[in-house]
C-alpha cells in the first residue's frame, strides 16, 4: 500500500506534479498497479487514441464537464507513456518538454523574434523552411508524401495526400472532372469480378469521393461522423416507431423498413 492523499491546488505547476506523482505510484513496481505495470508504449497509445476520441464526443456534445474529465484522462495517458519510456532509459520528461520548449520558440519567431508576418499563410511558409533551413527535416525525395503522417486515420491521411498532390497541379480542371471520376469508379466497381478487385475498385471510389469533399472545402472526417450522426438517430427513431406499433424491426420486410424511415426522417426534419 501506498501511502498518499491528494492535495488539490490551483496552480497549473503543482496539479501536474500531483498527476505525475500519481502515475509514478501506478508503476511502481513493488507496491503500484500490476495492470498499470504491464502497459508499454504501444498498449498506452491505443488507449490514448480511445481517451481523445472520447474528448471529442464531448466537445461534439458540447458537455464542459466530460470534456475536463476526458482531458485529464490524455493528461494521464501521456503521462504514463512519459513515465514508461523513463523506466526504459529512453529519454525522460523533462527531455520532452525542454526539446518541445526550444522548438516552439524556433519555429514562432513572430511571436518570439523580430520577423514580420501578415496572415497564418506566411507562419505556415516560415514553419517549413525552419524545419528544412535549420532543423534540416529535409523531405524524402523518393517519397513525395513522406511529411503524411502513416499511422493517421486512413479517410484523413486520404485526404492530406490528395491535397498534396493538387498544390503541384495534380488536379481536374473544374468539379465536373470530380463527378466524371466518382461515375467511372461506380461502373469499374459493378464491373469487378472478385473480392480482390472488389476491395481495388471500391478504394479507387473511396478516394475519388474524399477528392470530392476537397473540391468542395469539406472535411471527409466531419461529414463521416456527421452522417454517422444521422443514421444512428433515424436507425433508434425506426426501432421506436416499430416498437409503438407492437412489432419487432428483425421481422419486416424491406417496404416497411421503408416506410418508417421516411416516416423517421420527416420526424426529426422537424
Amino acid at each position: 500500500m501506498i501511502d498518499y492523499k491528494l492535495v488539490k491546488s490551483e496552480n497549473i505547476s503543482q496539479c501536474f506534479k500531483n498527476l505525475y506523482d500519481i502515475v509514478c505510484f501506478l508503476r511502481d513496481p513493488k507496491d503500484g498497479c500490476p495492470w498499470d505495470n504491464e502497459q508499454m508504449p504501444k498498449d498506452i497509445v491505443r488507449s490514448m487514441q480511445g481517451e481523445i476520441y472520447e474528448y471529442i464526443d464531448a466537445l461534439t456534445d458540447n458537455d464542459k464537464a466530460h470534456q475536463s474529465e476526458e482531458l485529464g484522462d490524455v493528461f494521464l495517458n501521456l503521462f504514463l507513456l512519459a513515465k514508461i519510456h523513463d523506466q526504459n532509459g529512453d529519454f525522460k520528461l523533462s527531455d520532452s518538454l525542454n526539446d518541445a520548449c526550444e522548438k516552439y520558440i524556433r519555429r514562432h519567431p513572430h511571436v518570439f523574434s523580430d520577423t514580420k508576418v501578415s496572415d497564418s499563410d506566411e507562419v505556415l511558409i516560415n514553419w517549413k523552411k525552419i524545419k528544412k533551413d535549420i532543423e534540416g527535416r529535409s523531405e524524402d525525395t523518393e517519397n513525395f508524401f513522406s511529411d503524411v503522417e502513416r499511422n493517421s486515420p486512413e479517410l484523413e491521411r486520404c485526404y492530406k495526400i490528395s491535397k498534396k498532390a493538387a498544390k503541384v497541379g495534380f488536379e481536374w480542371s473544374d468539379i465536373n472532372g470530380v463527378f466524371n471520376k466518382v461515375n467511372e469508379e461506380i461502373c469499374e466497381v459493378k464491373k469487378a469480378e472478385n473480392h480482390e478487385e472488389l476491395e481495388e475498385e471500391l478504394g479507387d471510389l473511396l478516394f475519388t469521393v474524399v477528392n470530392l469533399c476537397r473540391w468542395y472545402k469539406v472535411k471527409p472526417q466531419d461529414a463521416l461522423q456527421n452522417a454517422n450522426a444521422k443514421f444512428i438517430k433515424r436507425f433508434n427513431l425506426v426501432r421506436k416507431l416499430a416498437q409503438e406499433d407492437g412489432k419487432d424491426i428483425d421481422n419486416l420486410n424491406e417496404t416497411q423498413l421503408d416506410k418508417y424511415w421516411e416516416s423517421a426522417k420527416s420526424k426529426l426534419k422537424k
